[in-house]
C-alpha cells in the first residue's frame, strides 16, 4: 500500500512541476478556405490520469491497485462552410485502463473510436438542426464540456439508457426574450436484434437562465468568474418497448422513461478574478420493473440501468494566483439507489469526493488532485465492497 501511494504522489508532483514550468498553451490556427468565411480547425485535447485505489482485481478484490491511463485523448476536426453550415468529427483513443468507475480488472480494456460525427445547420438563433452521432441532450452533466468540468470529472452515475451518445437528429434553439433554450431529439435508442421493437428514443430539454444566459450547445462546469449564472433545467426521455424483462425468452416488453431536474449557479467575486460555483441535479430512470424478470435485459440493470438519485457539487476559485495559475478547491456528494447493481437488488450508494484544481490559461492546462469515497449499503460480494480512490490528472488542450 505504501509503495502504491508513493507512486501516485510522485506522479502528482511531476504533473505540478510540468504545469509550473509551462508557458501559454496555444491552439492550432484555423485553415481558411477561400473568401467565403469557410474554415477547418483542429483541436487536440487530452486527460492523463494516475489512480490509486484500495481494492484489487479478481474474485477476492484484495490488495491495492494503481493505474496510469488516458481518460480522454481526443482529436477534433471542426469544419464550417460558407453560410450557416458545418460539421464536427471527433476521434478518441483512451488506451488501456484497469481501474474503472466501480471495478478493477485484471484485463485492461482499450478503445479507439469515432466519438462524434455530426452535421450542423444554424438557420437562426431560434432554430438549428444538428444530425449524426453526438451527445444525448438529456442531463446537464452529460452536456457539460468534458474538458471544463467543475470537479475532476462529471458524475459517474448520471447517465441513462445509451450512456453519453447516440445517433439522431436534434432540433434546438435559443429564446432570447425569456433567456431560455429548448432541445428536441429523436435518436436510435435501444434498437437492435435484442430489443422488443426498433423504436426511436425521444428526448426533450428546456432551461431558463435568471441571470446571464447560457446559449451554447453545451454547458461549462465553471465559467471561472467570467459570467454571473443562475440556470434551472428540466428534461424528459422516453422509448416505448425498449427492453425485455426476460431477454432469453424475449418476453415482457417494457417501456423506458426518465426525467431530470438540475440547477447551476456561479457568482463572480473580486471583479471576476474569483467565483463561487454551486450545481446539483436529480435523475429518475425506469424500465417498468424489467429488472425483476427472470433474465432482465442487461440495459435495464447496472450502473446506467434503472435507478434514481442526486448530486450536489461546489467550488471556490481563489482570487490570488499561485505561480502562473489559480487554485480552485471543490467538493461533490452523490446519493443513488440502483435497481440491480452487481447482482444486488435495491443497492444504495453514497459517493463523496473532494479535491483541488490548479488552472493555467483557463482550462487549457490544468492539474487536478481528488480523493473520493464510494460506500455501498449492501456489501454482499467483492464487487460491492466500499473503497477509496485517489486520482491525479493532467489536462492539456491545443
Amino acid at each position: 500500500m505504501k509503495g502504491a501511494k508513493e507512486k501516485l504522489l510522485l506522479f502528482a508532483l511531476i504533473l505540478v512541476s510540468f504545469v509550473l514550468a509551462a508557458g501559454n498553451v496555444y491552439a492550432f490556427p484555423p485553415i481558411v478556405m477561400g473568401n467565403e468565411g469557410a474554415f477547418i480547425k483542429l483541436d487536440y485535447q487530452g486527460q492523463l490520469y494516475g489512480v490509486w485505489r484500495n481494492m484489487g482485481s479478481g474474485s477476492s478484490g484484495q490488495g491495492d491497485s494503481t493505474d496510469l491511463f488516458f481518460r480522454r485523448n481526443r482529436l477534433s476536426v471542426w469544419a464550417h462552410g460558407a453560410g450557416n453550415y458545418g460539421a464536427i468529427l471527433q476521434i478518441e483513443y483512451v488506451g488501456q485502463r484497469n481501474i474503472d468507475d466501480l471495478t478493477v480488472s485484471d484485463v485492461p480494456g482499450s478503445d479507439f473510436h469515432v466519438l462524434d460525427a455530426y452535421f450542423m445547420a444554424d438557420f437562426s438563433n431560434e432554430f438549428r438542426l444538428y444530425a449524426g452521432k453526438q451527445k444525448i441532450q438529456f442531463t446537464r452533466e452529460n452536456l457539460e464540456d468534458c474538458f471544463e468540468p467543475l470537479t475532476l470529472d462529471r458524475s459517474l452515475f448520471i447517465y441513462a439508457l445509451k450512456h453519453s451518445r447516440d445517433t439522431g437528429v436534434v432540433f434546438w434553439g435559443n429564446l432570447p426574450a425569456i433567456k431560455s433554450q429548448y432541445k428536441v431529439e429523436v435518436s436510435k435508442g435501444n434498437s437492435g436484434n435484442n430489443s422488443p421493437q426498433s423504436n426511436f428514443m425521444y428526448t426533450a430539454r428546456f432551461h431558463v437562465s435568471l441571470l446571464d444566459p447560457e446559449y451554447a450547445y453545451g454547458y461549462k462546469g465553471t465559467y471561472l468568474g467570467k459570467k454571473k449564472v443562475l440556470t434551472v433545467g428540466v428534461a424528459g426521455q422516453f422509448e416505448p418497448n425498449a427492453v425485455y424483462s426476460d431477454s432469453v425468452a424475449q418476453t415482457g416488453a417494457k417501456t423506458y422513461y426518465a426525467y431530470t431536474v438540475d440547477a447551476f449557479m456561479e457568482y463572480p467575486l473580486a471583479n471576476g478574478t474569483s467565483a463561487v460555483t454551486l450545481s446539483g441535479a436529480y435523475l429518475k430512470e425506469s424500465f417498468n420493473n424489467a429488472y425483476q424478470g427472470n433474465n432482465p435485459d442487461g440495459v435495464s440493470i447496472g450502473q446506467d440501468g434503472a435507478k434514481n438519485g442526486w448530486y450536489v457539487k461546489a467550488a471556490y476559485l481563489l482570487p490570488k494566483r499561485i505561480g502562473p495559475g489559480q487554485v480552485q478547491p471543490f467538493v461533490r456528494y452523490e446519493k443513488w439507489k440502483f435497481a440491480d447493481l452487481f447482482d444486488v437488488f435495491d443497492q444504495r450508494l453514497n459517493w463523496i469526493g473532494a479535491g483541488v484544481n490548479y488552472l493555467i490559461d483557463g482550462q487549457s492546462l490544468r492539474v487536478t488532485l481528488q480523493y473520493s469515497r464510494t460506500d455501498f449499503d449492501k456489501e454482499i460480494n467483492p464487487q460491492s465492497k466500499s473503497f477509496d480512490t485517489v486520482t491525479a490528472m493532467l489536462q492539456y488542450r491545443f
